[in-house]
């Protein structure tokens, strides 16, 4: 492939992505990037993730990447003013939120310190020690909210690898050896909650589009601390994340644990030279982005939108020296060899035919993504149960049962509601109080988001009803559902597609929505 699809999508995006920052001097919003706050004035909060947006502009820069005809200095003073916003949003605890007032959020204080710092790296050469001084200075506190903090409540490995990347980042930079206690606890976390099948733990399971962004700060912090030896480890992940690319040039999907069908390139691209399935899913995945089959950039909401173009910038830089092997393997979704695989530990099942692909979540009631060809002909989330106004769908802790030759897969659930419930006013009103009295202090704060998170997104309680779905596999995979109603439910009928956690990161448009449509050929 010739044309950088990576260049092609930041393009496309870059008016809207300048737009996000505020440019007025006279503002005290100078500098931020959340346009809700500072422009439409809706929330009473900046989002701090915007700020990041000055690592990928300064890697365009470096790169001679940038399309406009810029001088030094406009762009320069940019980099500054979203420095300027990062330390007026900046709490007296050093942390940055996304979600509320005084979140303190621990991602997005990663988030936002890693990606200032890589663009202090990258523009060294371009200011002054002043002005590198003070934009360290900025990002210090951080680095210390960082370092005596921490997310407890839940684990989401690409969360602790983004504050692992960034305090590798400021050690680099600083010299400041202090933070490195705390580097290798979180890492320590993350692998060893790594499962020997080779995924990272998001919400107590595998999510293939999660992953990948994980990887991508994982590999930053390979190639800034390589005697830490983070090379099987990312193997392992690749090992992984290479079967869920489909034959269609989709990614991920339902079966995840996150939901997510997105594809963050950059880890990926950057392990392309020493590692050939890395090199095979890159390639796939380069065509697959440039021809909208997959999720791009384009289609990122903003509260998402920065580390995905920050990827997209660094995929860019890469995607000239990529490596190109004779000896590529295939894709198993595009491979003739025919094959089954079970990781029992995140539930997934994959079968590969010489015509046909399929992937089963069994642990989610039996969750199906099945191609023939290049064509997605069942995509089946499982079955859907309604009481009055609320809706139930299995819960993962399904029995499963193989036959002797795999072709056979008989799971039992329980149904269970599905948390998708949305705030209203009262909650709001609440949640306002509580950010500007007890969410002070760190333990009620975190004991809050814990139960957010129960609330949100781990499951409920079982209704009083099991379903048994049997799979037959093959080219012409059926199914069966045989569901023990009782009074007061009723099975609702053709809502295949259908997410069953709240999660803001899912439903992102790919070309594949505009004729897949609902699948259930059972």
């Amino acid at each position: 492939m010739s044309t950088n699809p990576y260049i092609k999508e930041i393009k496309a995006n870059l008016p809207r992505i300048l737009s996000l920052i505020d440019r007025d001097k006279t503002s005290s919003s100078y500098g931020m990037g959340d346009r809700y706050h500072w422009a439409w004035g809706l929330i009473d909060f900046g989002n701090g993730t915007f700020q990041g947006l000055a690592h990928g502009l300064a890697r365009l820069w470096k790169n001679n990447l940038w399309p406009y005809p810029t001088p030094d200095e406009l762009f320069i003073d940019r980099i500054h003013s979203l420095f300027l916003g990062a330390k007026n949003l900046t709490r007296t605890d050093g942390s940055l939120e996304e979600a509320f007032p005084n979140e303190g959020s621990y991602c997005v204080t990663a988030l936002v310190a890693f990606d200032l710092l890589s663009a202090v790296e990258l523009l060294s050469e371009d200011i002054d020690k002043n002005m590198r001084d003070e934009w360290l200075e900025i990002i210090a506190p951080m680095i210390n909210y960082l370092k005596k903090a921490d997310e407890t409540h839940a684990l989401i490995s690409n969360h602790l690898a983004t504050a692992v990347a960034a305090l590798i980042l400021w050690i680099k930079l600083t010299k400041d050896n202090a933070v490195e206690k705390k580097a290798k606890l979180l890492l320590d976390r993350i692998l060893s909650n790594q499962s020997s099948e080779g995924w990272f733990d998001e919400y107590g399971g595998a999510d293939p589009g999660y992953q990948t962004l994980c990887t991508y700060y994982l590999v930053s912090v390979h190639l800034n601390k390589p005697e830490w030896n983070l090379e099987k480890p990312l193997a392992k992940s690749i090992d992984f994340l290479w079967n869920f690319a489909h034959p269609d040039g989709s990614f991920g999907g339902l079966y995840g644990s996150r939901c997510t069908r997105f594809y963050i390139p950059a880890g990926i691209l950057a392990l392309s030279k020493e590692n050939k399935k890395a090199n095979a899913l890159s390639n796939f995945m380069s065509d697959s982005i440039l021809n909208k089959k997959v999720i791009t950039l384009s289609s990122i909401d903003e509260p998402n939108l920065i580390p995905v173009f920050n990827s997209y910038c660094l995929a860019a830089t890469l995607f000239e020296d990529e490596a190109i092997y004779n000896d590529v393997p295939l894709l198993p979704s595009i491979s003739k060899d025919p094959f089954f695989h079970y990781y029992d530990k995140a539930g997934i099942f994959i079968d590969r035919g010489i015509d046909y692909f399929t992937i089963i979540n069994t642990s989610k009631g039996g969750i199906i993504y099945h191609y023939q060809n290049e064509s997605l002909l069942v995509m089946n989330g499982g079955v859907i149960v309604k009481k009055n106004k609320n809706f139930g769908s299995a819960l993962s802790n399904s029995q499963v049962t193989f036959s002797d030759d795999k072709k056979t897969i008989e799971i039992i659930s329980d149904i269970g509601p599905m948390p998708k419930s949305r705030p209203g006013p009262w909650q709001f009103l609440l949640l306002r109080f509580c950010s500007i009295s007890l969410f002070k202090s760190f333990l009620l704060r975190e004991w809050v988001k814990k139960s957010l998170v129960a609330y949100l997104i781990k499951e409920k309680k079982p209704w009083p009803i099991k379903n048994t779905r049997v799979i037959v596999t093959g080219k012409f995979l059926s199914f069966k559902d045989k569901t023990l109603i009782k009074n007061g439910f009723e099975v609702v009928k053709d809502v295949n597609n259908f997410v069953p956690i709240h999660m803001a990161s899912q439903g992102y448009w790919q070309m594949q929505d505009e004729n897949d449509g609902d699948r259930n050929d059972s």
